[in-house]
């Protein structure tokens, strides 16, 4: 089967953002917040296909493909990446999502996400060249056969003839931790995240490329 890696294009917005939300289906990182699962698939796709449409530009979206179909995205920051305004979401749809769920553990949700990136964020201050992956992820249907390996490595290597140096990113799984430690990647900050009454553990995580 083919497989195949570029950028992502303006019309694919849409896909990538399905892919992202079945990735997500069973992630602490949204289940905790969301434990209705068709409330938390509603939300989760509301969120990540405004978060997509809004940085695309901003942001540099990578995909992979198997015989043309989607298997893997991710959305990299570099480090001249600036956070679009609340007024650029707002026209991207933002308020929409609040008709996805309930607002309050929504806006909880929003705090943790916030939270959980800030050790990253710090870090990307800390030389030239670091670069943040707000999100990778790949499709559950071809987890475990080697595609997130060979997508990775993809990322670093964009990365790399983009002059990056270094990227980071963080993770809430201890499964996931575990992958990327095998692929070189060392935790430079653990923490416990708690919004509405909820806890989550948090690593952050960096490579020299």
């Amino acid at each position: 089967m083919a497989l195949e890696f570029g950028r992502m294009k303006h019309g694919e917005i849409r896909q990538a953002a399905e892919l992202a939300t079945r990735a997500f289906d069973d992630y602490e990182y949204f289940t905790n917040w969301f434990p209705d699962k068709e409330e938390r698939n509603r939300v989760q796709f509301a969120i990540i296909w405004r978060e997509y449409k809004t940085n695309f530009g901003p942001a540099k979206h990578l995909v992979a493909r198997q015989d043309g179909k989607f298997v893997a995205v991710a959305q990299l920051n570099p480090q001249t990446y600036r956070k679009p305004s609340d007024f650029r979401y707002v026209l991207h749809g933002w308020l929409k999502v609040y008709r996805e769920g309930d607002r309050r553990r929504i806006d909880e949700w929003l705090k943790m996400d916030a939270d959980a990136g800030i050790p990253c964020h710090e870090y990307q201050k800390t030389g030239p060249g670091i670069w943040y992956a707000s999100s990778l992820t790949v499709d559950p249907s071809v987890q475990g056969t080697g595609i997130g390996t060979k997508f990775v490595a993809y990322c670093e290597q964009y990365i790399r003839e983009q002059g990056g140096r270094e990227l980071v990113f963080f993770t809430n799984s201890e499964k996931n931790i575990a992958f990327y430690r095998k692929l070189g990647y060392e935790v430079f900050d653990y923490r416990i995240i708690e919004h509405g009454g909820k806890t989550m553990g948090s690593w952050s995580v960096k490579k020299k490329l």
